[in-house]
Formats: structure tokens, sequence, C-alpha cells
């Protein structure tokens, strides 16, 4: 299973990787060093005949990369190299109680069904929390079947840019449960709204049950 972290750093190389390229660099990715032989440097770019090494790291793999200091120090005794460390920002971590993981479906059904009892009663706000709860444990969950781990509990916007990331959820889709999120976080922190009606309860319900129930393969 690919780590949340490992994802963020793979991106940022590739990106990082074509910036210098557009720069008429010479780009290697994950390029061996004859130097420090079983080390793998994320880029290497040449240039006008100088070389620079690039790591990408998060604070996480910081921690398991215990040669960065060595490759440092040769690097800073070899003429005409350069290192550059680049860090990637994780995803904020929420507070949460001990073991917290994201409701199976039959939940998230139970919790749909409770918003609209909830939403008869008049009370609009509070069901529209319930079902945004659905839709963040929904997605969560289809991050973690495509083999995506999300290794903290993280912001809801992070769970969505990785489900749009990944082609999970459309786009399109993104734009809207974004637009929902934003509700969402009035709502919950205890803002007033303009613009929020009853109508998206039964709207943002419906989106739910369609990430729970996927197309059907073409014959």
């Amino acid at each position: 299973m690919i780590e949340d972290t490992e994802i963020l750093e793979k991106e940022f190389i590739a990106k990082t990787a074509a910036k210098y390229r557009s720069r008429e660099n010479e780009v290697e990715e994950n390029s061996p060093l004859d130097f420090l032989p079983g080390f793998r440097a994320d880029l290497v770019v040449r240039k006008y005949g100088e070389v620079r090494v690039i790591e990408v790291q998060s604070k996480t793999s910081m921690a398991r990369s215990p040669r960065m200091k060595e490759l440092a120090e040769i690097l800073y005794s070899k003429p005409g190299w350069s290192h550059d460390l680049l860090l990637v920002g994780e995803p904020e971590k929420l507070e949460s109680p001990k073991g917290a993981q994201p409701f199976a479906e039959e939940e998230i059904r139970q919790r749909l069904a409770e918003a609209e009892a909830v939403l008869e009663k008049g009370s609009g706000e509070a069901a529209f929390l319930l079902v945004w709860s659905a839709c963040e444990a929904a997605i969560r969950n289809l991050v973690e079947t495509e083999g995506i781990s999300i290794t903290r509990v993280t912001t809801a916007v992070y769970v969505l840019d990785m489900a749009v990331m990944h082609g999970i959820i459309s786009r399109e889709e993104y734009d809207y449960l974004a637009n929902m999120m934003k509700y969402r976080n009035a709502i919950a922190h205890g803002l007033g709204v303009n613009g929020f009606s009853d109508d998206k309860v039964p709207e943002l319900i419906e989106g739910v049950l369609r990430l729970l129930e996927p197309e059907p393969e073409l014959a």
C-alpha cells in the first residue's frame, strides 16, 4: 500500500524535474551515485558542467534516511557538485481519539438515514453535518481501496485532493464537494451561513450514494 507522504514526495519530484527540464537542464530521476554505493538520488540535474543532487523529503522520510548527512558531506568536497534538500509539507493531522477509523459502508448508509430523519424534523443544518460525515467517510474508504494509505487523520480538503488527484472523483465532483465543505466548515464552527438551504441535504445524500454505488462496467 502506498503511503500518503510517499505520494506527495513523488509528485513533488516530478514537478521539480519538469521545472528543471523546462530550463534546458539534463535531469535524471532515481539516479544511482557511483561515489555512494546503494544510494539513489531523487534527482540529478546537470547544466554547464555543474551537477546538483536534489533530495525531496518529508519529516517522516527524513527520519528514515540516515545517509543524508553522509551525502551532503561528500558533495561538499566535490568541485562542481551541490546538494539541495527540498522539504515537502505533510498533511495537517487532526486531533482525534485513538483508533478512529472511517465508517464502514453499512454505517455510512445508516448515517444517511439518520440525516433524512433529522431533516424531516426541521433541523437542516444538523442533517447536513450528518451527511457530510458520511460523505467524507465514503471518500476515505475509496482512497484506501485504491491502495493509498492515509496514515494520519487528516483534513477533509486533503482527502478530497488525494481523491481527485488519483481519479477517484472527477474534477466536477471535487468542485461540488469543495463548495459543500465550506458550508460544513461554517456550520460546524458556529458561524451563520448565507445561502444554505435544506435542499442541500438530499442533494448531498444523492452524491454520497453515487460514491457508494460505482458505475457498472461496460460489457
